[in-house]
């Protein structure tokens, strides 16, 4: 098999083809690839329900798959929901702690300090499930460790027998 000029000079085409793509990619020029890329994938969930990718060079390589980071960012908003949702809960919880030591029921102080448990447990599990919040949303922040405040305050006073 012979190699004509034209055949090298397509191959020399092709190299630099892929040298210019390369350059734009890196750098500073990645910000604005991966926006468009972005905004493509986006474009493309907008319409129809979109296949799995083809194994292939995208399986190789993760990066490629830019489109999923529109279902992270979602998934990003229903966390913080999700959070907002505990906390609600744990203001419910210390609400029913009030009424339980307001209670004349003997039991009432057994089910208040498995309330105050609870409601520990919960704010442990919040500062476990969004470790950043303080940096991400301060107000959320302060409300997470007000709450962890008043849990470990109750505790002590609980343990001292002010209650009793």
């Amino acid at each position: 098999m012979k190699i004509s000029p034209e055949q090298i000079e397509a191959l020399k085409l092709q190299q630099q083809q892929q040298e210019n793509k390369a350059k734009k990619v890196d750098g500073a020029a990645f910000g604005e690839f991966l926006n468009q890329e972005v905004q493509q994938g986006a474009a493309q969930n907008n319409g129809a329900v979109s296949a799995p990718p083809v194994p292939g060079l995208q399986a190789m390589n993760p990066l490629l798959q830019v489109q999923q980071v529109a279902q992270v960012q979602q998934s990003a908003q229903v966390s913080e929901s999700e959070f907002v949702g505990k906390v609600e809960d744990l203001f419910g919880k210390l609400e029913s702690y009030a009424q339980q030591l307001g209670s004349p029921d003997e039991n009432g102080l057994k089910q208040a300090y498995s309330t105050l448990e609870g409601i520990q447990g919960g704010v442990e599990s919040l500062k476990k499930d969004w470790p950043g919040v303080q940096s991400e949303n301060p107000e959320l922040g302060s409300i997470v460790s007000e709450l962890e405040t008043v849990a470990v305050t109750e505790q002590i006073k609980f343990n001292r027998g002010d209650y009793v």
